[in-house]
C-alpha cells in the first residue's frame, strides 16, 4: 500500500483511493528469502481494506513483472471491490500462487502496508499494525 513503492515502480503517482474487498482476508502466507508477503485468501464475511490504485494496462505489465507473474509467482484477478459509499467497482488484485503456511513477515515489508494508513479505519490499521514480524 506504499505510494513511493508505487510511484518507484510505475514512474508516477497513480490517482488512489479506499477500497474494500469483502469474503477476503488478507494473509501472510507467500514464503520468500525473507519472511511472508501478503495474499488475500477467500474468506466468507470478512473483509480486506485497502488502496485503489488507477492505473492502465502498460502499469499492470510493469506490476506483472514485481508479483513474478511470468514466474507463476502472484496471478492477476479480475474481482469487485467498493469505495466507501459502498458503490461496487472492478478492479485487478494479485493472488499468491504456491502459498504454505501463514509466516511472518519483515518489519520493513509490514511497514510498506502500513504506509497505507490514511486509507484504512484505524480499527484495521490497528490489526495490522498488530501483526507478528521476523
Amino acid at each position: 500500500m506504499s505510494a513511493q513503492r508505487m510511484r518507484d515502480r510505475v514512474g508516477w503517482y497513480p490517482q488512489s483511493k479506499s477500497a474494500i474487498l469483502k469474503d477476503y482476508e488478507m494473509v501472510f502466507n507467500k514464503h520468500s528469502n525473507d519472511g511472508g508477503k501478503a495474499n488475500i485468501m477467500y474468506s466468507p464475511g470478512d473483509i480486506v481494506e485497502g488502496i485503489l490504485y488507477f492505473v492502465n494496462e502498460e502499469d499492470l505489465l510493469i506490476l506483472d513483472k514485481y508479483e513474478g507473474v511470468k514466474n507463476n509467482q502472484y496471478k492477476r484477478y479480475q474481482i469487485e471491490v467498493f469505495n466507501k459509499n459502498k458503490n461496487p467497482i472492478s478492479a485487478v488484485a494479485y493472488k499468491a500462487l504456491n502459498t504454505g503456511e501463514v509466516s511472518p513477515p519483515t518489519l520493513e515489508y509490514l511497514n510498506y502496508i502500513l504506509e497505507g494508513k490514511k486509507f484504512l479505519s484505524p480499527s484495521y490499521h490497528a490489526k495490522l499494525k498488530s501483526t507478528e514480524t521476523l
